[in-house]
């Protein structure tokens, strides 16, 4: 067993060091930034006179359009007066909402004359009637 483990090992060391590669590849393309002359001066990309324009128009910055603002602050809104309910013949409890162009029905009961209550139907408030 011990030697079968020892083998084993010596089998997966072997396998794993000849799987590198030991010839250094050159890179295809340079890396991006300075690039040395051979001669004695040292150009950079960025000052190369074919790139200086397009480096301007990349930096220049142009402000949009100003943005107008109405600072102006709108008036309160005015407070409603809402309308009588019409009431319903023969149903004693039940109006018509004044806001309702179909005429249905509303349950008022155990609301008093006067008091504010809501359409369901439009979500405007009217008044229940005497």
């Amino acid at each position: 067993m011990n030697r079968f483990i020892l083998s084993a090992t010596f089998l997966a060391v072997a396998l794993g060091l000849s799987a590198c590669d030991r010839k250094i590849k050159p890179r295809l393309n340079p890396a991006p930034g300075r690039s040395v002359d051979r001669g004695t001066e040292v150009i950079d990309d960025n000052e190369r006179p074919d790139r200086t324009a397009e480096k301007k128009k990349r930096e220049e910055v142009v402000d949009p359009e100003p943005v107008k603002r109405n600072d102006k602050i709108p008036p309160a809104p005015t407070p409603n007066n809402p309308e009588y309910a019409a009431k319903v013949k023969d149903k004693p409890g039940f109006v018509t909402s004044p806001y309702d162009g179909q005429g249905r029905m509303i349950d008022v009961r155990g609301l008093p004359p006067g008091t504010e209550a809501e359409c369901p139907y439009t979500h405007r408030t009217f008044l229940v009637p005497p």
